[in-house]
Protein backbone atom coordinates (compact mmCIF):
# COMPACT_ATOMS: atom_id res chain seq x y z
CA UNK A 1 0.00 0.00 0.00
CA UNK A 2 1.47 3.18 -0.89
CA UNK A 3 2.28 5.21 2.39
CA UNK A 4 0.65 8.85 1.91
CA UNK A 5 1.93 12.26 3.11
CA UNK A 6 -0.60 14.20 5.09
CA UNK A 7 -1.13 17.61 5.45
CA UNK A 8 -3.71 18.89 8.20
CA UNK A 9 -3.69 22.91 7.29
CA UNK A 10 -5.77 24.77 4.57
CA UNK A 11 -2.41 27.00 4.87
CA UNK A 12 -0.57 24.41 3.30
CA UNK A 13 -2.40 24.26 0.02
CA UNK A 14 -1.47 26.27 -2.85
CA UNK A 15 -4.71 28.93 -3.70
CA UNK A 16 -5.07 30.73 -6.73
CA UNK A 17 -8.37 32.25 -7.04
CA UNK A 18 -10.73 32.35 -10.39
CA UNK A 19 -10.77 35.95 -11.54
CA UNK A 20 -13.96 37.57 -13.58
CA UNK A 21 -14.30 36.66 -16.94
CA UNK A 22 -15.04 39.54 -19.01
CA UNK A 23 -15.63 37.66 -22.42
CA UNK A 24 -13.46 36.08 -25.56
CA UNK A 25 -9.49 36.27 -25.38
CA UNK A 26 -9.73 36.12 -21.26
CA UNK A 27 -8.54 33.81 -19.13
CA UNK A 28 -8.85 32.08 -15.59
CA UNK A 29 -12.41 31.94 -14.67
CA UNK A 30 -15.06 33.93 -12.70
CA UNK A 31 -14.73 35.35 -8.88
CA UNK A 32 -16.20 32.53 -6.62
CA UNK A 33 -16.65 35.45 -3.46
CA UNK A 34 -18.92 37.49 -5.79
CA UNK A 35 -21.62 38.99 -4.62
CA UNK A 36 -25.29 37.98 -5.31
CA UNK A 37 -28.85 39.42 -5.28
CA UNK A 38 -31.32 37.97 -2.46
CA UNK A 39 -34.16 36.09 -4.58
CA UNK A 40 -36.04 33.19 -4.09
CA UNK A 41 -35.89 29.27 -4.37
CA UNK A 42 -36.47 28.45 -8.03
CA UNK A 43 -39.30 26.03 -8.36
CA UNK A 44 -39.01 22.74 -8.90
CA UNK A 45 -40.53 21.92 -12.30
CA UNK A 46 -39.23 19.49 -14.16
CA UNK A 47 -41.19 16.41 -14.69
CA UNK A 48 -39.44 12.78 -14.19
CA UNK A 49 -38.02 12.39 -17.60
CA UNK A 50 -38.07 15.84 -19.26
CA UNK A 51 -35.96 18.25 -19.58
CA UNK A 52 -36.03 22.33 -19.20
CA UNK A 53 -33.29 25.00 -20.05
CA UNK A 54 -32.67 26.54 -16.30
CA UNK A 55 -31.82 30.42 -17.19
CA UNK A 56 -30.92 32.35 -13.96
CA UNK A 57 -31.09 36.84 -13.91
CA UNK A 58 -28.25 38.32 -15.05
CA UNK A 59 -27.36 42.37 -15.01
CA UNK A 60 -25.01 42.38 -17.40
CA UNK A 61 -25.80 42.18 -21.73
CA UNK A 62 -24.56 39.17 -22.45
CA UNK A 63 -24.20 37.73 -26.45
CA UNK A 64 -25.76 34.22 -26.39
CA UNK A 65 -25.86 31.36 -24.26
CA UNK A 66 -23.31 27.96 -23.48
CA UNK A 67 -25.52 24.96 -22.34
CA UNK A 68 -24.29 22.13 -20.36
CA UNK A 69 -26.51 19.16 -19.10
CA UNK A 70 -27.16 18.39 -15.32
CA UNK A 71 -28.79 15.20 -14.37
CA UNK A 72 -30.31 15.22 -10.48
CA UNK A 73 -32.18 13.42 -8.73
CA UNK A 74 -35.36 15.81 -8.23
CA UNK A 75 -38.17 13.08 -8.00
CA UNK A 76 -37.54 9.08 -6.08
CA UNK A 77 -36.00 8.50 -3.06
CA UNK A 78 -33.19 11.57 -3.31
CA UNK A 79 -35.57 14.72 -3.94
CA UNK A 80 -33.54 16.73 -1.49
CA UNK A 81 -30.11 15.95 -2.88
CA UNK A 82 -31.31 17.13 -6.54
CA UNK A 83 -33.06 20.40 -5.19
CA UNK A 84 -29.78 21.25 -3.62
CA UNK A 85 -27.95 20.12 -6.35
CA UNK A 86 -29.63 22.85 -8.68
CA UNK A 87 -29.87 25.35 -5.82
CA UNK A 88 -26.18 25.31 -5.55
CA UNK A 89 -25.70 25.46 -9.82
CA UNK A 90 -28.27 28.18 -9.74
CA UNK A 91 -26.53 30.25 -7.33
CA UNK A 92 -23.06 30.03 -9.27
CA UNK A 93 -24.89 30.95 -12.97
CA UNK A 94 -26.44 33.80 -11.02
CA UNK A 95 -22.86 34.86 -9.84
CA UNK A 96 -20.99 34.42 -12.88
CA UNK A 97 -23.67 35.40 -15.33
CA UNK A 98 -23.95 39.03 -13.29
CA UNK A 99 -19.88 39.09 -13.72
CA UNK A 100 -19.52 38.84 -17.72
CA UNK A 101 -20.90 35.16 -18.15
CA UNK A 102 -18.38 32.69 -19.95
CA UNK A 103 -16.71 33.72 -23.21
CA UNK A 104 -19.13 36.74 -23.02
CA UNK A 105 -21.67 34.36 -23.09
CA UNK A 106 -24.90 33.46 -20.62
CA UNK A 107 -24.26 30.17 -18.88
CA UNK A 108 -27.20 28.12 -18.68
CA UNK A 109 -27.96 24.49 -18.22
CA UNK A 110 -30.53 21.76 -19.46
CA UNK A 111 -32.37 19.54 -16.29
CA UNK A 112 -32.96 16.05 -16.37
CA UNK A 113 -34.67 14.08 -13.31
CA UNK A 114 -32.95 10.62 -12.86
CA UNK A 115 -34.77 9.61 -10.13
CA UNK A 116 -31.66 7.94 -8.49
CA UNK A 117 -31.93 5.00 -10.47
CA UNK A 118 -29.50 3.45 -13.15
CA UNK A 119 -32.03 2.52 -15.42
CA UNK A 120 -33.64 6.32 -15.35
CA UNK A 121 -29.67 7.94 -15.37
CA UNK A 122 -29.39 5.85 -18.33
CA UNK A 123 -32.11 7.03 -20.24
CA UNK A 124 -31.59 11.30 -18.86
CA UNK A 125 -27.86 10.49 -19.66
CA UNK A 126 -29.02 9.40 -23.24
CA UNK A 127 -31.76 12.48 -23.83
CA UNK A 128 -28.32 15.09 -21.95
CA UNK A 129 -25.97 13.88 -24.97
CA UNK A 130 -28.58 14.85 -27.47
CA UNK A 131 -28.72 18.53 -26.57
CA UNK A 132 -25.83 19.81 -27.73
CA UNK A 133 -24.53 20.63 -24.47
CA UNK A 134 -20.59 21.22 -23.49
CA UNK A 135 -20.47 19.09 -20.80
CA UNK A 136 -22.94 17.17 -18.01
CA UNK A 137 -22.49 17.74 -14.21
CA UNK A 138 -23.86 14.65 -12.75
CA UNK A 139 -25.41 11.78 -12.50
CA UNK A 140 -24.52 12.47 -8.40
CA UNK A 141 -24.18 8.88 -6.91
CA UNK A 142 -21.46 6.13 -7.64
CA UNK A 143 -23.37 3.67 -9.32
CA UNK A 144 -25.58 5.61 -11.57
CA UNK A 145 -21.95 7.23 -12.44
CA UNK A 146 -20.84 3.96 -13.26
CA UNK A 147 -23.96 3.17 -15.15
CA UNK A 148 -23.68 5.87 -17.71
CA UNK A 149 -20.13 6.17 -17.93
CA UNK A 150 -19.61 4.69 -21.34
CA UNK A 151 -22.41 7.11 -22.70
CA UNK A 152 -20.47 9.94 -21.72
CA UNK A 153 -17.14 8.17 -22.92
CA UNK A 154 -18.34 6.99 -26.80
CA UNK A 155 -20.38 10.32 -27.12
CA UNK A 156 -16.73 11.71 -25.99
CA UNK A 157 -18.72 14.66 -23.50
CA UNK A 158 -16.82 15.28 -20.09
CA UNK A 159 -19.04 14.79 -16.82
CA UNK A 160 -18.53 16.25 -13.36
CA UNK A 161 -20.29 14.05 -10.78
CA UNK A 162 -20.06 13.66 -6.76
CA UNK A 163 -19.81 9.69 -7.06
CA UNK A 164 -16.97 9.12 -4.47
CA UNK A 165 -16.43 5.22 -5.05
CA UNK A 166 -13.00 4.26 -5.63
CA UNK A 167 -13.53 1.87 -8.25
CA UNK A 168 -14.91 4.83 -10.83
CA UNK A 169 -11.41 5.73 -11.76
CA UNK A 170 -10.72 1.62 -12.41
CA UNK A 171 -13.25 2.69 -15.47
CA UNK A 172 -10.84 4.07 -17.35
CA UNK A 173 -12.81 7.30 -19.07
CA UNK A 174 -10.95 10.29 -19.82
CA UNK A 175 -14.36 12.21 -19.84
CA UNK A 176 -14.84 11.39 -16.21
CA UNK A 177 -13.90 13.96 -13.49
CA UNK A 178 -14.28 14.07 -9.48
CA UNK A 179 -15.66 17.07 -8.28
CA UNK A 180 -15.61 15.40 -4.33
CA UNK A 181 -13.36 14.15 -2.75
CA UNK A 182 -12.55 10.29 -3.65
CA UNK A 183 -13.35 7.25 -0.69
CA UNK A 184 -9.64 6.77 -1.40
CA UNK A 185 -9.16 9.73 0.57
CA UNK A 186 -12.33 9.41 2.67
CA UNK A 187 -11.56 6.00 3.99
CA UNK A 188 -8.00 6.60 4.38
CA UNK A 189 -8.81 9.29 6.66
CA UNK A 190 -11.46 7.81 8.70
CA UNK A 191 -9.33 4.32 9.08
CA UNK A 192 -6.52 6.90 10.32
CA UNK A 193 -8.24 9.01 12.52
CA UNK A 194 -10.10 6.03 14.52
CA UNK A 195 -6.39 4.21 14.66
CA UNK A 196 -4.38 7.42 15.38
CA UNK A 197 -6.59 9.83 17.57
CA UNK A 198 -9.47 7.61 18.82
CA UNK A 199 -6.85 4.53 19.84
CA UNK A 200 -9.14 2.32 18.44
CA UNK A 201 -8.06 -1.20 18.97
CA UNK A 202 -11.11 -3.77 17.33
CA UNK A 203 -13.23 -1.48 15.03
CA UNK A 204 -16.49 -2.75 13.52
CA UNK A 205 -17.26 -1.41 9.76
CA UNK A 206 -21.09 -1.31 8.65
CA UNK A 207 -21.05 -0.83 4.80
CA UNK A 208 -23.71 -0.52 2.42
CA UNK A 209 -23.51 -3.56 -0.61
CA UNK A 210 -23.26 -1.08 -2.98
CA UNK A 211 -20.62 0.93 -4.93
CA UNK A 212 -20.34 3.42 -2.46
CA UNK A 213 -20.36 1.02 0.74
CA UNK A 214 -17.87 -1.34 -0.31
CA UNK A 215 -15.92 0.82 -2.27
CA UNK A 216 -15.62 2.23 1.28
CA UNK A 217 -14.63 -0.79 3.01
CA UNK A 218 -12.09 -1.97 0.62
CA UNK A 219 -10.09 1.48 0.99
CA UNK A 220 -10.56 0.74 4.93
CA UNK A 221 -9.79 -2.62 5.99
CA UNK A 222 -6.49 -2.76 4.30
CA UNK A 223 -5.12 -0.04 6.44
CA UNK A 224 -6.76 -1.60 9.40
CA UNK A 225 -4.48 -5.13 8.38
CA UNK A 226 -1.18 -3.24 7.50
CA UNK A 227 -1.32 -1.50 11.34
CA UNK A 228 -2.51 -5.21 12.85
CA UNK A 229 -5.95 -3.57 13.73
CA UNK A 230 -9.04 -6.23 14.62
CA UNK A 231 -11.81 -5.41 12.79
CA UNK A 232 -15.66 -7.25 12.00
CA UNK A 233 -17.09 -5.68 8.74
CA UNK A 234 -20.89 -6.58 8.47
CA UNK A 235 -22.82 -4.99 5.14
CA UNK A 236 -26.54 -4.64 4.65
CA UNK A 237 -29.04 -3.62 1.89
CA UNK A 238 -29.73 -0.08 0.18
CA UNK A 239 -33.91 -0.23 1.97
CA UNK A 240 -33.08 -2.29 4.57
CA UNK A 241 -35.61 -1.37 7.28
CA UNK A 242 -34.03 -3.20 10.45
CA UNK A 243 -30.54 -3.89 10.72
CA UNK A 244 -30.05 -4.76 14.72
CA UNK A 245 -28.56 -8.14 13.67
CA UNK A 246 -25.83 -6.40 11.97
CA UNK A 247 -25.37 -3.69 14.83
CA UNK A 248 -25.56 -6.83 17.50
CA UNK A 249 -23.15 -8.75 15.31
CA UNK A 250 -20.50 -5.99 16.09
CA UNK A 251 -21.62 -5.51 19.55
CA UNK A 252 -21.00 -9.18 20.41
CA UNK A 253 -17.64 -9.18 18.70
CA UNK A 254 -16.51 -6.40 21.27
CA UNK A 255 -15.70 -3.90 18.96
CA UNK A 256 -14.70 -0.26 20.75
CA UNK A 257 -15.41 1.67 17.66
CA UNK A 258 -17.42 2.11 14.24
CA UNK A 259 -16.79 3.21 10.98
CA UNK A 260 -19.94 3.44 9.06
CA UNK A 261 -20.25 3.66 5.50
CA UNK A 262 -23.17 4.34 4.02
CA UNK A 263 -26.49 5.93 2.23
CA UNK A 264 -28.60 8.25 4.35
CA UNK A 265 -31.84 6.20 4.95
CA UNK A 266 -29.21 3.30 6.28
CA UNK A 267 -26.89 5.43 8.64
CA UNK A 268 -30.04 7.36 10.03
CA UNK A 269 -31.23 3.43 10.82
CA UNK A 270 -27.70 2.99 12.06
CA UNK A 271 -27.56 5.37 14.96
CA UNK A 272 -31.16 4.87 16.01
CA UNK A 273 -30.40 1.09 16.19
CA UNK A 274 -27.16 1.91 18.07
CA UNK A 275 -28.81 4.36 21.08
CA UNK A 276 -31.91 1.39 21.01
CA UNK A 277 -29.17 -1.17 22.37
CA UNK A 278 -27.67 1.56 24.54
CA UNK A 279 -24.19 0.31 21.97
CA UNK A 280 -22.33 3.30 23.26
CA UNK A 281 -18.82 3.22 21.27
CA UNK A 282 -17.58 6.69 19.24
CA UNK A 283 -18.75 6.02 15.43
CA UNK A 284 -17.17 7.36 12.41
CA UNK A 285 -19.72 8.01 9.54
CA UNK A 286 -19.44 8.58 5.98
CA UNK A 287 -20.86 12.06 4.69
CA UNK A 288 -24.49 11.53 5.16
CA UNK A 289 -25.05 11.41 8.47
CA UNK A 290 -24.37 15.53 8.54
CA UNK A 291 -26.76 16.53 6.08
CA UNK A 292 -30.23 18.03 7.16
CA UNK A 293 -32.37 15.01 5.80
CA UNK A 294 -30.41 12.69 7.43
CA UNK A 295 -30.12 14.97 11.28
CA UNK A 296 -34.13 15.94 11.10
CA UNK A 297 -34.83 12.06 11.05
CA UNK A 298 -32.91 11.76 14.76
CA UNK A 299 -33.27 12.48 17.65
CA UNK A 300 -30.08 14.46 18.89
CA UNK A 301 -29.00 11.96 21.44
CA UNK A 302 -28.52 9.04 18.35
CA UNK A 303 -25.94 11.08 16.90
CA UNK A 304 -24.66 12.86 19.64
CA UNK A 305 -20.31 13.39 19.68
CA UNK A 306 -20.38 10.96 16.40
CA UNK A 307 -17.57 12.07 13.90
CA UNK A 308 -17.93 12.10 10.67
CA UNK A 309 -15.31 12.29 7.23
CA UNK A 310 -17.11 14.69 4.48
CA UNK A 311 -16.30 17.37 2.11
CA UNK A 312 -18.47 20.04 3.45
CA UNK A 313 -19.68 21.41 6.72
CA UNK A 314 -21.49 24.91 6.87
CA UNK A 315 -19.77 25.90 10.17
CA UNK A 316 -16.15 25.96 8.36
CA UNK A 317 -14.65 29.20 9.36
CA UNK A 318 -12.60 29.35 6.01
CA UNK A 319 -13.64 32.72 4.37
CA UNK A 320 -14.38 31.11 1.25
CA UNK A 321 -16.65 29.02 2.83
CA UNK A 322 -18.10 31.77 4.84
CA UNK A 323 -18.61 33.69 1.76
CA UNK A 324 -20.70 31.07 0.37
CA UNK A 325 -22.62 30.17 3.32
CA UNK A 326 -23.48 33.74 3.21
CA UNK A 327 -24.41 34.28 -0.55
CA UNK A 328 -26.65 31.30 -0.25
CA UNK A 329 -28.55 31.99 2.73
CA UNK A 330 -29.01 35.51 1.11
CA UNK A 331 -30.90 33.51 -1.83
CA UNK A 332 -32.86 30.54 -0.30
CA UNK A 333 -33.09 31.38 3.77
CA UNK A 334 -31.27 28.29 5.11
CA UNK A 335 -27.88 27.34 5.29
CA UNK A 336 -26.26 25.08 2.16
CA UNK A 337 -25.12 21.63 2.70
CA UNK A 338 -23.01 19.35 0.72
CA UNK A 339 -24.97 18.84 -2.54
CA UNK A 340 -25.00 22.56 -2.87
CA UNK A 341 -21.42 22.83 -2.16
CA UNK A 342 -20.25 20.35 -4.64
CA UNK A 343 -22.37 21.48 -7.10
CA UNK A 344 -22.14 25.23 -6.81
CA UNK A 345 -18.43 24.53 -7.29
CA UNK A 346 -18.70 21.84 -10.32
CA UNK A 347 -20.46 25.16 -12.05
CA UNK A 348 -17.40 27.43 -11.27
CA UNK A 349 -14.63 24.93 -12.22
CA UNK A 350 -16.51 24.10 -15.61
CA UNK A 351 -17.14 28.03 -16.19
CA UNK A 352 -13.19 28.38 -15.81
CA UNK A 353 -12.78 25.16 -18.17
CA UNK A 354 -14.65 26.86 -20.82
CA UNK A 355 -12.98 30.47 -20.22
CA UNK A 356 -9.74 28.40 -20.33
CA UNK A 357 -10.66 26.78 -23.49
CA UNK A 358 -11.87 29.53 -25.18
CA UNK A 359 -14.36 27.03 -26.75
CA UNK A 360 -17.57 25.31 -26.13
CA UNK A 361 -16.65 22.31 -27.75
CA UNK A 362 -16.80 19.30 -25.57
CA UNK A 363 -13.45 17.75 -26.33
CA UNK A 364 -11.83 21.19 -25.50
CA UNK A 365 -13.70 21.70 -22.84
CA UNK A 366 -12.39 18.28 -21.55
CA UNK A 367 -8.88 19.02 -21.74
CA UNK A 368 -9.17 22.45 -20.14
CA UNK A 369 -11.27 20.18 -17.13
CA UNK A 370 -7.94 17.74 -17.28
CA UNK A 371 -5.36 21.07 -16.79
CA UNK A 372 -7.73 22.51 -13.70
CA UNK A 373 -4.99 23.36 -11.24
CA UNK A 374 -5.31 25.23 -7.56
CA UNK A 375 -9.06 26.98 -7.71
CA UNK A 376 -10.23 27.26 -4.36
CA UNK A 377 -14.11 26.95 -3.60
CA UNK A 378 -16.29 26.07 -0.93
CA UNK A 379 -15.64 22.58 -1.70
CA UNK A 380 -12.11 22.32 -1.31
CA UNK A 381 -9.36 23.35 -4.15
CA UNK A 382 -9.52 22.09 -7.19
CA UNK A 383 -6.78 20.02 -8.89
CA UNK A 384 -6.99 17.56 -11.42
CA UNK A 385 -5.24 14.61 -11.33
CA UNK A 386 -4.63 11.48 -13.86
CA UNK A 387 -7.49 9.82 -13.07
CA UNK A 388 -9.53 12.71 -12.74
CA UNK A 389 -9.98 13.44 -9.08
CA UNK A 390 -10.25 17.24 -8.57
CA UNK A 391 -10.31 17.69 -4.45
CA UNK A 392 -7.62 15.91 -2.75
CA UNK A 393 -8.97 16.80 1.37
CA UNK A 394 -11.64 16.24 3.38
CA UNK A 395 -13.62 17.44 6.54
CA UNK A 396 -13.39 15.64 9.85
CA UNK A 397 -16.15 16.85 11.56
CA UNK A 398 -18.01 16.03 15.33
CA UNK A 399 -22.00 16.06 15.98
CA UNK A 400 -23.16 18.60 19.17
CA UNK A 401 -26.42 18.99 19.53
CA UNK A 402 -27.52 17.69 16.07
CA UNK A 403 -24.67 20.65 14.56
CA UNK A 404 -21.81 18.98 12.41
CA UNK A 405 -18.78 21.13 13.51
CA UNK A 406 -15.69 21.14 12.18
CA UNK A 407 -12.27 19.60 13.69
CA UNK A 408 -9.93 19.42 10.83
CA UNK A 409 -9.28 19.67 7.33
CA UNK A 410 -7.27 16.77 5.73
CA UNK A 411 -5.19 16.64 2.82
CA UNK A 412 -4.10 13.58 1.32
CA UNK A 413 -0.77 13.59 -1.24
Amino acid sequence: MMKKRWAVSLAAVMILGLTACSGGGTTGGTNASASTDSGQTQEEKTEAGSSEKENTETSAELDGEITFGVSCAITGNFPLAGQRTKEGIDLALEQINANGGVLGKKLVYVAEDDQNTQTTAVNVVTRLLNENVCAVIGPHTSGNAAATSDLYKNAQIPFMTGGSSPKLAELDNPYFFRVRPSDTINGQVAARYAIDTLGAKKIGISYNNNDFGTGGRDVIIPILEADGIEYVAVGHNAGDKDLTGQMMQLKSAGVDCIISWTDDAEVALTARQLYELGFDVPVIASAGVVMDQVLNLLEPEYVEGWYAVTDFVSTNDDDTVKQFVEDFKAKYGYAPELYASTYYSAAYVLADAIERAGSTEPQAVRDALAETKDIKLPEGVFSCDEEGNMVHGCVIAQIKEKIPGMVDYVTVE
